[in-house]
């Protein structure tokens, strides 16, 4: 990845991907799912699913379960990273008295992280590679093809899951994803896109997951007030 080569699965792979069925790693059956409607019990009342054979509707029952899938899951294809950044309640996931905490089961992924150290650079180069790339795809499906993952209990859930939502016995990785739509002609024999982005040793590094795990980071949070036009630090 540090020489430029982003390797990206699709929707369909992840979603029938066997032998890790007992870790919450990269398999997911829900991952082409795009939402789920249940019959039954709702916070605000009951629902019902029913179907229309010859003009007269046909209730499916309590048990009944609708299932939306992504129309073209061979097609649609991500990125996966972890992300430092802030939940609703202020704190990176993991954080402690001011330290990310890494979890054991990064090692499952590999030996090595990839330490990505100006994101932004990263996205621009990401982006002019997509642009030179023919036969990509944008859907209102996949929102704006890029953003953090949104955790949830999805068992028994009922409502749009999409490509940012998935079960929090996910949450331990703080993904950040990239996404986007390929014709066939793209894909190599394996149906995985090789996307080549340049290299980016120069904006990132190769770090020992088990050293992260040893020390782990320190999160140095600074407050600012706006000052005409400009801010100004109050804290050190």
């Amino acid at each position: 990845m540090q020489k430029g080569l982003l390797y990206m699965n699709s929707l369909e792979y992840f979603s029938n991907l066997e032998g890790e069925e007992s870790l919450a790693l990269r398999a997911d059956g829900l991952e082409k799912v795009y939402g789920i409607l249940r019959a039954g019990n709702t916070p605000s009342g009951y629902a019902t699913l029913s179907i229309k054979v010859n003009d007269e509707e046909v209730d499916l029952g309590s048990d009944a379960v609708l299932t939306a899938h992504f129309p073209r899951p061979e097609n649609t294809m991500l990125f996966c990273m972890g992300a430092f950044a802030d939940n609703e309640d202020g704190l990176i996931p993991n954080e402690i008295d001011g330290k990310i905490h890494f979890d054991k089961r990064f090692l499952d992924f590999g030996s090595h992280v990839l330490l990505i150290n100006k994101p932004s650079e990263f996205s621009y180069r990401i982006n002019k590679a997509i642009k030179k790339l023919p036969g990509t795809f944008s859907s209102k499906l996949l929102d704006d093809g890029y953003g953090l993952v949104d955790y949830k209990p999805l068992e028994n859930y009922s409502g749009p899951i999409g490509l940012y939502t998935k079960d929090c016995k996910y949450s331990w990785q703080m993904e950040f994803r990239i996404s986007f739509g390929v014709h066939k002609q793209c894909l190599n024999s394996k149906g995985a896109l090789e996307l080549n982005i340049g290299d980016i040793s120069d904006i990132s590094d190769i770090v020992p997951v088990q050293a992260l795990i040893d020390k782990p980071f320190e999160v140095k949070r600074r407050i600012f007030i706006k000052v005409g036009d400009g801010y100004e630090q109050i804290n050190k």
